[in-house]
């Protein structure tokens, strides 16, 4: 990775040696002129010069500054907390909760002093930064122009700073780097001046309440100050030569401003460091990504080259106090500030964090060159006036290795995703602030205010002005303190989940926070703009019922059709799910109410057994977890780590009063394992488990036993190693209309694909009802066990027979039907391969078919193979979750076809799942 920004950076520059070429020749005229003029003019007139040169080169970086102008995402984060505290509400991202999302104190402060007299926020950021880097150019140049030997006529390090790219994207952003920046050059040009210790370490100070982290440049300069004291006036005893009140003076305002702000904010918030710090885990290490970021910054700044530059000039011999002060400054600065960026692994925006070192370096270098070339000789003079024209040459070349938008190496060049339209009405050119501008017309216009989860907090935060659940944790103690579960781009690390944006009061989200399978049972949309609901709210739904074409969940509507059609693992889930949902609706236990009767449980097994059972030996518990078959979270397992445990659960049903009693049951055959309807002592009905690893229906007709009490009893009496059972779901049915065998009876071809899925996982294969049902189609690839007879198989992926479960490393797989399924995953994304079906006869029935796995219908897919051509495909969504999909035939009636399902990628998710091909016969249709 390293190797790949050095390759890029050298095409860059490649790319751009006309202009890299006349950067030099420009840079070495000016060494020339310089040296030209400097016996020959006075030191009126070189001042002059300077000035000149100054303007001239700060106009030119401005003009570079402006045309990109833009401003930040994270800036409106800031910009918000100015808002907030000029409102009244105090430094806060959301009124009443102190959390502390920002790491620019002084910067959010002095926004917020000015909103307090109606001056623009995001104006008064952008000029602002502007400002800030015009100052920090004329104090670079200023330190310059003191500390060199007399007489500089050309002010490089300004002149080269002002024209660096790096330097002037940060002089707009509305971010803190630039007036931090600005504030560490103030403090240079203050420690130059006479007893200016106590200015140096106010501006120090400053630069540490506008970024925490430069209390590491604070300390740098306070021992920059001792240093110089040490290396001076060595004649003097080591006591003498230190000067007590300068280190005093220096001390004072770290003293007098920063120990009472840092105990008022640790008060103010309750925690030690700002949440920010929190959120991007700030005490862990990320050399890794540091090591990029460091190289990115040497290979796109120049710095490859005026950096080496830098350390030679900078060793030798002391010169005098203030070059001695700033040599060593800059020193500890790039090795003590510089090491904490690479530790940390830097920041997501390009350069950012070095910002700050620019003036240090480029002030340091262009005295120390001045001394250097004062007192060389002829030959190495023009070595160093060589070496120096290439080092601002290339510290000017705007060197480009990332792409508009582009996310690489964890890196972005942050100021094309968010530029500025017009300054005058401000107009952002982000689709976030138009996203704000929405949702502040959606809610806030209406009187509402609901709770938003969202990851792009800035301009959307600014814009829509509504409570906000940050999803990155910058704004949120909660998420701010989870563990980092995998390193990737700093500051964007953490993200919360359903479940912290539910505890932390979320009401909408943009996004779909329930995932797919309740996507549309929470989405609204209103006058043209959707949304998703985290949870029902009665306030928010009553103001927008009324707004004309509105489109609202309706969960009384959703639970009445599911409960008539959808399978029990579905209602089981949908229970789940509508708990936390209706958590505010008014009918809530109402509509729960019809999900439970729907349901007829007698155990479930979600985390407790059923009330008064009894459970005897150490064989059975509660499991949790998803295995194939059982429904819900966790099951009942015989089936020890280790050992010969048994055990016997019993279940009191009392008198039996419904027609049928279902259940879920899996393991090894064997004698000693089973399940009995005990009724008067005696065992009526009997079942024990047909297939390993997998759960599969039970279903008990009862009509003959109703009116009698009865007892379930579960039993584990093999003490074979590995023998043991599964169970899960139990629960009544029959009797109404809506179960799933009275509507296989009811003879109705609507939605018989879906009515004859969902009858088998409540149904054994070789229940009556489920056979009879089956005759409705003319093709049934169920993949329980082989492939169909005259299938043929090539490559690798798919293996010889279909599997029960992952292979490999490969994640949960989910959706699938009867045992087993069709995988692709048999040797990783890398291998290939085909499974080819046998041809059938078409009759304009579509193919219904099961499928998951990679999203390139291209490469990874199910397809309909007519006369040597694939007419028709279907994919995955790059997951492991097997959906419903159609293969229309209706083109090719009278044709015969055949199913494929091919891979032919080797990329990422180059894989594909498929089960349960299904195609009804079209001559019973019309019979029926």
């Amino acid at each position: 990775m390293l190797l790949e920004i050095v390759v890029a950076a050298a095409e860059a520059i490649q790319a751009s040696l006309p202009l890299f070429a006349g950067l030099i020749l420009g840079a070495a005229l000016l060494l020339l002129f310089e040296r030209f003029l400097a016996g020959r003019v006075s030191f009126a007139v070189k001042r002059v010069l300077y000035a000149l040169f100054l303007l001239g080169g700060l106009g030119a970086g401005l003009f570079f500054a402006w045309k990109i102008r833009w401003l930040c995402d994270d800036a409106f984060i800031s910009f918000r907390y100015s808002r907030n505290f000029a409102r009244g509400d105090g430094l806060v991202f959301n009124p009443g909760e102190w959390v502390e999302g920002y790491t620019n104190f002084l910067w959010t402060l002095v926004l917020g002093l000015l909103a307090k007299v109606r001056v623009s926020i995001p104006h008064a950021g952008l000029f602002g930064n502007l400002a800030s880097y015009a100052l920090a150019i004329v104090f670079v140049a200023l330190v310059v122009r003191k500390a060199s030997p007399k007489g500089a006529i050309v002010p490089f390090a300004a002149l080269g700073l002002a024209a660096s790219r790096p330097f002037y994207t940060f002089a707009s952003s509305g971010l803190e780097t630039m007036p931090a920046a600005m504030l560490v050059a103030v403090g240079m040009w203050a420690s130059l001046r006479k007893n200016g210790a106590f200015g140096a370490g106010l501006a120090f100070v400053a630069a540490a309440l506008t970024r925490p982290d430069h209390l590491l440049l604070y300390g740098c300069m306070g021992l920059a100050l001792v240093a110089e004291d040490l290396v001076h006036h060595k004649e003097r005893p080591f006591w003498k030569r230190l000067d007590l009140r300068r280190y005093l003076a220096y001390g004072a305002p770290l003293v007098l401003l920063y120990v009472p702000y840092f105990l008022w904010r640790w008060r103010a918030y309750g925690d030690f460091f700002p949440n920010t710090y929190y959120a991007k885990s700030g005490n862990l290490t990320y050399w890794s990504q540091g090591l990029i970021y460091a190289t990115h910054f040497l290979f796109t700044s120049g710095a490859a080259i005026w950096l080496p530059l830098f350390l030679f000039v900078l060793s030798g011999r002391a010169r005098n106090r203030s070059e001695t002060r700033l040599r060593i400054f800059a020193l500890l600065s790039l090795l003590v500030y510089g090491r904490y960026v690479v530790k940390v692994g830097g920041d997501f925006m390009e350069h950012r964090f070095f910002i700050s070192l620019l003036p240090i370096l480029a002030a340091s270098t262009e005295i120390a060159l001045r001394y250097r070339l004062r007192e060389a000789a002829l030959p190495v003079r023009a070595l160093l006036g060589s070496a120096a024209a290439l080092a601002v040459a290339l510290a000017v070349l705007p060197v480009r290795v990332l792409k508009p938008y582009e996310k690489r190496w964890n890196l972005a060049e942050e100021n094309t995703f968010y530029p500025l339209k017009s300054v005058f009405p401000l107009e952002s050119g982000s689709t976030y602030a138009g996203m704000g501008q929405r949702i502040h017309k959606l809610f806030v216009a209406r009187g509402l205010k609901p709770r938003l989860s969202i990851d792009c907090i800035g301009l959307v935060g600014w814009y829509a002005d509504l409570p906000i659940v940050d999803a990155y944790g910058l704004a949120n103690r909660r998420i701010a303190h989870k563990p980092i579960e995998k390193r990737g781009r700093p500051g964007h690390e953490k993200r919360g989940t359903l479940e912290d944006f539910l505890a932390e009061g979320a009401v909408v989200d943009l996004g779909n926070p329930w995932g797919d399978k309740y996507k549309e049972k929470t989405r609204a949309n209103i006058d043209g703009s959707s949304f998703h609901f985290l949870r029902w709210d009665p306030e928010v739904v009553k103001v927008l019922r009324a707004v004309k074409g509105a489109q609202l969940p309706d969960p009384a509507r959703d639970i009445t059709t599911l409960t008539r059609t959808g399978t029990r693992n579905e209602i089981l889930d949908a229970l789940e799910f509508y708990q936390v949902f209706l958590e505010r609706h008014p009918d809530r236990e109402k509509l729960l109410g019809e999900l439970r009767a729907r349901l007829g449980e007698v155990a479930d097994f979600e985390g407790s057994l059923p009330p008064g059972a009894v459970i005897r030996g150490a064989g059975l518990r509660i499991e949790k977890a998803r295995r194939s078959g059982a429904t819900g979270k966790s099951l009942l397992v015989s089936l020890p780590d280790a050992g010969d445990h048994m055990g016997t659960l019993e279940i009191d049903l009392g008198v039996l009063a419904r027609p049928e009693l279902r259940f879920a049951l899996g393991g090894r055959s064997s004698p000693g394992l089973r399940v009995e309807l005990v009724v008067d002592g005696a065992a009526l009905r009997t079942a024990r488990p047909r297939v390993d690893r997998k759960l599969v229906p039970e279903a008990w007709q009862i009509q003959d036993l109703q009116g009698r009490r009865a007892t379930l009893r579960i039993v584990d009496e093999d003490k074979a190693p590995g023998m043991g059972l599964y169970v899960d779901g139990i629960h009544w049915s029959g009797g109404t209309k809506d179960d799933v065998r009275a509507r296989l009876r009811s003879g109705t071809s609507a939605n018989a694909v879906d009515l004859f899925r969902a009858a088998r996982t409540e149904l054994p294969d070789s229940d009556p009802d489920v056979v009879a049902f089956a005759a409705r189609f003319s093709v049934i690839y169920s993949f329980d066990d082989v492939f169909p007879a005259g299938s043929e198989v090539t490559g690798t992926a798919f293996g010889k027979v279909p599997t029960t479960g992952p292979t490999g490393n490969q994640q949960e797989v989910t959706g699938f039907l009867g045992r087993a399924f069709v995988n692709g995953y048999h040797g990783g994304d890398a291998a290939k391969g085909k499974l080819v079906l046998p041809l059938m006869p078409l009759d304009g029935q579509p193919v219904h078919v099961l499928v998951a796995g990679g999203k390139d219908c291209q490469k990874t897919y199910v397809g309909l193979e007519v006369d040597g051509r694939v007419v028709a495909r279907a994919c995955g969504k790059n997951d492991e979750i097997l959906r419903p999909t159609e293969l229309s035939t209706s083109a090719y009636a009278g044709k015969q076809g055949r199913v494929v399902i091919v891979d032919e990628s080797a990329g990422n998710w180059a894989h594909v799942l498929a089960d349960d091909v299904l195609v009804l016969n079209a001559e019973k249709l019309k019979t029926n």
